[in-house]
């Protein structure tokens, strides 16, 4: 297992003592009121992050004035009436055992008229890179305005009974858009030289430490590099650091990018190798004798505590891992690490959701954020429940069933769990989709579930068992097309060759540019092969997250793959395609196989077959509606407590 005994000593952030090194990130979740006020919603979902063990809880990115919001739903400390319900909220979380902290933000030019109801205001008239809207230049009395905001948020902040405050200068929100060459281009003293772009962050923290006092801690958020042409690198974060530890920053914590960044590097997806910013903290951890975070994809508690015992970082931010398992930080303490809840890194319902401005929620635990409704809850009288489908949806559906007491029996016609998910897992870096199998099917086993692999479940065969309930997960199946030739020719469907059970030849048309074409395309690139890859819309990807797109799209790129947009296909011949492209006929190929990714159609049938002859029937996934495997498990998990 390695020694983890690193991540579990305490440490002090100036007078503050934290009982571990596990720090959790400050993550935006869009459950606060639109007003910016605390919620129950919130409190549940911090206070579950406390009692499972967490030594410093950062509180999302608080905006500091109305201006300065992101999002709709974002929390608030503006005015001093929102003072009593941030104070019940650190109360609770110090019940909880940890300490707390607030993050305090303005996100400059990094949002919207829409949101905020006023023009962005920024540094310099630059346009967002993300919503295009062109901000305010600030003048420097608006600029003094602003300071103001932030000083005013801490005095709040420590009046709430927050343990310390985070000022959010990375990412490319306000503050670090005036320490950024890439989005500062003014020419007074709050600009030119890195001591001018410095200068509106060195005096609001000036000016804090006057309001707060000496022993209150102030940590600063920082992007160790932005990734991107003209903006701060390691070289230049170092001297900030510097400056920032002369100003009276007790801690930094270090992360990356901003929102012109390549592939949400940010948050950065599965896509990207693990603990990609250790790097940029230790090269930060040289410059300066404060403490300093690590961050980003150190959701694996051996590479977090190796972070910490090479002096790479003091402690470690957790961010995704936390929604992913409140009680991460418990489980790693026991020694428990395959009881730990996995991230993935999908991004699907986090960050994804949040760019939706939607209440962010967690692919692989959909009780993220409904913490007191998704409560496992036994029941009085166990019910005999069967589930057809050994998909994500079915095995989070059975787990739950079995854990509140019922008796589960779960088909799956293949001989293997996982369903859809062991497809996704196929595709180039996108293997860590198995970690979140291997816990769901673990967890299935040790709850009890009667696990029937290799059988087809039929309506005759499930009615034998008299079940009480029957939970129909049987997912959906890959549409093919009625098109002339294509039963005569060399077609395969892409879930086979994604599988490894059709191998094509060299010459290969992908029909079908959504998401299973193009990691077909991608997975084929790989070889020796001659790819083109076909949409009948006029771009490739449309149902990938932002993110996952981004780096499929670049891979394709790099192999060569050929990309025909706006094309419809008509038939096959002789191994050539004849298709409709941008309004005219013509005939491309010859290809050695064509491979269909031309979507998927629900499979109702077992649905059908069963209405009106059991006591409760339930259909979930993609048996329903083809969606992701974010809806596929939240309604899993969802009528597993209706039953």
């Amino acid at each position: 297992m390695g020694d983890l005994s690193h991540l579990f000593q305490p440490i002090k952030i100036r007078n503050l003592e934290l009982k571990n090194r596990v720090v959790m990130s400050p993550m935006v979740t869009n459950y606060a009121t639109p007003e910016g006020a605390v919620t129950q919603r919130l409190i549940d979902y911090l206070v579950a992050r406390a009692w499972g063990g967490v030594g410093l809880i950062e509180v999302e990115a608080t905006y500091v004035r109305p201006d300065g919001r992101g999002f709709s739903s974002e929390l608030g400390i503006y005015k001093d009436e929102l003072i009593p319900g941030l104070r019940q909220l650190t109360d609770l979380v110090h019940q909880g055992k940890a300490r707390v902290a607030v993050q305090l933000i303005h996100a400059g030019r990094q949002t919207t008229s829409v949101v905020t109801g006023s023009q962005p205001v920024a540094p310099s008239s630059l346009a967002d890179p993300s919503s295009g809207e062109t901000p305010h230049a600030l003048t420097v009395d608006e600029i003094h305005e602003v300071q103001e905001a932030f000083v005013q948020a801490a005095r709040r902040a420590k009046e709430a009974g927050f343990d310390a405050i985070d000022l959010h200068g990375a990412h490319g929100y306000l503050i670090g858009e005036f320490l950024s060459p890439f989005s500062n281009r003014r020419t007074d003293e709050y600009g030119g030289n890195l001591e001018g772009r410095a200068r509106f962050a060195l005096e609001i923290v000036h000016q804090t430490r006057k309001m707060v006092g000496d022993d209150y801690p102030i940590i600063f958020r920082i992007s160790g590099d932005e990734y991107v042409p003209g903006g701060l690198d390691l070289a230049q974060t170092k001297a900030i650091a510097r400056l920032l530890q002369d100003a009276g920053v007790d801690c930094l914590s270090v992360s990356a990018g901003n929102y012109a960044s390549p592939g949400m590097l940010i948050v950065p997806p599965m896509e990207v190798e693990r603990a990609p910013f250790v790097p940029l903290a230790k090269g930060i951890k040289e410059a300066v004798s404060i403490p300093v975070i690590a961050a980003a994809r150190l959701h694996d508690p051996r590479i977090a505590a190796q972070v910490i015992a090479e002096g790479s970082a003091d402690m470690v931010a957790e961010g995704r891992s936390l929604l992913t398992d409140p009680g991460w930080v418990e489980k790693a303490q026991r020694g428990e690490l395959d009881e730990i809840k996995p991230c993935i890194s999908c991004n699907e319902a986090c960050i994804n959701y949040l760019l939706l401005d939607q209440p962010i929620s967690c692919l692989v635990n959909p009780g993220c954020g409904r913490e007191r409704e998704f409560a496992i809850t036994p029941v009085q009288q166990p019910k005999n429940v069967v589930v057809v489908g050994g998909g994500p949806g079915g095995l989070e559906a059975s787990r739950v069933l079995a854990e509140r007491g019922h008796h589960v029996t779960l088909f799956e016609e293949d001989k293997h769990l996982g369903g859809e998910f062991v497809v996704a897992a196929q595709a180039p870096r996108k293997e860590e989709v198995t970690d979140a199998l291997r816990w769901q099917i673990r967890q299935v086993y040790k709850s009890g579930v009667n696990v029937r692999l290799g059988e087809h479940a039929t309506a005759e065969m499930i009615l034998m068992l008299k079940p009480d309930a029957v939970v129909v997960a049987t997912g959906s199946r890959p549409k093919v097309p009625k098109l002339r030739g294509l039963k005569r020719e060399n077609t395969i469907i892409a879930r086979d060759v994604l599988m490894g059970q059709a191998v094509p030849g060299r010459r290969v048309a992908v029909a079908g540019g959504g998401a299973v074409g193009m990691e077909t395309a991608e997975i084929l690139s790989l070889g020796n092969k001659d790819i083109t890859l076909l949409e009948m819309t006029d771009a490739v990807g449309a149902d990938m997250t932002p993110d996952r797109r981004y780096w499929v799209l670049d891979h394709i790129a790099e192999h060569d793959v050929g990309v025909v947009t706006n094309a419809t296909i008509s038939g096959l011949s002789n191994g050539n395609l004849q298709i409709a492209h941008d309004g005219h006929e013509e005939s491309i190929g010859p290809f050695d196989h064509v491979i269909l990714a031309l979507g998927y159609d629900p499979d109702k049938g077992l649905a059908t077959e069963l209405q009106g002859k059991v006591p409760e029937l339930y259909s979930i996934g993609d048996s329903v509606q083809v969606r992701s495997a974010v809806e596929a498990i939240r309604e899993g998990a969802e009528v597993a407590r209706k039953i």
